[in-house]
């Protein structure tokens, strides 16, 4: 399995207006260097590589398997919120993706989305016979990602802002501030 974003959001989950609020500080106060720790904040929660496992905004995926199930059976996907199935494929004996019809999206246990389809095709001998590409993200506006997560954005972007040097406390290095890992602990679906 592997996870390749198609589509990037449109749109940040917290912009650079709502960090200078929550920091108090003036448009043009070292902008660059602000909306690279927001840039850097958004990453650490955001995506395939984001401590969270979920997709904050809309953001297309693609993500392979290396087996195709049997017919009306599905595969589990991996990021969380999924909202849309765009397509998915099937590897033929030639090596030629071909469209899968008739795929829905289906929830899982545990809060997980999966794909499933009535017949699936006969795939050939490959590594990655199937690749799926979904829409996960809490929606496309703002406001949608949970107030939690977008509040420990800004902790993070602020605390990234203002220790410009590792934190250490009498010498020993300190993690991020505690407040942070409690807020989106709730929302964590690499566990699940």
């Amino acid at each position: 399995m592997a996870l390749t974003r198609r589509v990037a959001p449109g749109l940040p989950p917290v912009d650079l207006v709502r960090l200078q609020a929550h920091m108090r500080l003036e448009a043009g106060e070292d902008d660059d260097h602000l909306q690279h720790c927001l840039d850097v904040a958004i990453a650490q929660f955001d995506g395939a590589d984001g401590e969270l496992g979920r997709a904050l905004m809309d953001q297309t995926w693609r993500e392979t398997f290396s087996a195709v199930p049997g017919n009306g059976q599905g595969v589990a996907l991996t990021l969380l919120p999924v909202r849309d199935i765009v397509q998915a494929e099937i590897r033929d004996a030639a090596g030629n993706w071909i469209a899968v019809d008739g795929v829905t999206l289906e929830d899982l246990e545990g809060g997980r989305s999966g794909a499933f389809a009535p017949s699936w095709g006969a795939p050939g001998h490959h590594r990655t016979p199937l690749r799926i590409d979904y829409v996960a993200g809490y929606g496309a506006a703002p406001g949608v990602v949970p107030l939690p997560i977008c509040h420990a954005i800004l902790l993070f972007a602020a605390h990234l802002y203002k220790a410009r040097e590792p934190v250490s406390f009498e010498g020993t290095p300190v993690e991020v501030p505690l407040s942070i890992a409690r807020l989106v602990a709730p929302f964590k679906s690499w566990w699940l």
